[in-house]
């Protein structure tokens, strides 16, 4: 269960209140369309992994070859809180295909190539790589919207890695008026081993 100490809850609310606040503010009437398949996005994230507090960045894109398949790709950086401070990369690209359920409902599949590595600092400067891992990840999932203005996800992945296991993730977008950007929240889980959250925005091309 994630933890995560004040700065994670801080996180949490601060991010809960501006998605909410945003969706009271912004009028339905000037929403996006469907969900996009060409876009780049920025998050903060915080997480708990093993009792231990983690924060940084990640970044995802994505990009339609049509009305069926897409590419992606994601790079993701952790700071660790231990005892000596490690520092995480998770790296994945890969392609997926996507089938509309109803009008404004993808089902999608999606398989990735991923590297993990977790490094620690040594004395007289350099790091030393504790956990190097990579493998094949299988996406299922579905994306839809919600009216005019929210976009939801649910994703499910199998991580073909040394420890095989589930990640889930969930969330919720919003899109700012006509223009291009949308703000989105999400929570991922791996087991019982780590869970995240993130706070970013997206921009999309289309």
């Amino acid at each position: 269960m994630w933890r995560g100490g004040a700065s994670g809850g801080c996180f949490i609310g601060i991010g809960c209140g501006f998605f909410l606040a945003v969706a009271t503010l912004l009028s339905p009437a000037l929403m996006a369309a469907d969900p996009s398949y060409r876009y780049v996005e920025i998050n903060g994230l915080v997480g708990e992994s093993g009792g231990e507090d983690s924060a940084g960045l990640s970044f995802d894109a994505s990009y339609d070859l049509g009305d069926v398949v897409y590419l992606a790709a994601g790079y993701r950086q952790s700071d660790f809180d231990t005892q000596p401070k490690s520092d995480g990369e998770f790296y994945r690209l890969g392609f997926g295909v996507r089938g509309a359920v109803t009008p404004r409902m993808d089902v999608l599949v999606a398989a990735h190539y991923g590297r993990l590595d977790v490094s620690v600092p040594v004395p007289g400067g350099g790091t030393h790589s504790v956990l190097d891992e990579t493998g094949a990840l299988v996406d299922l999932g579905i994306r839809g919207q919600m009216g005019n203005a929210v976009e939801y996800s649910l994703l499910s992945t199998f991580v073909d890695w040394a420890d095989r296991g589930w990640s889930y993730r969930a969330g919720g977008r919003y899109h700012l008026g006509r223009s291009p950007y949308s703000i989105g929240f999400h929570y991922s889980r791996f087991e019982s081993e780590w869970d995240q959250l993130e706070l970013g925005v997206r921009y999309q091309f289309d």
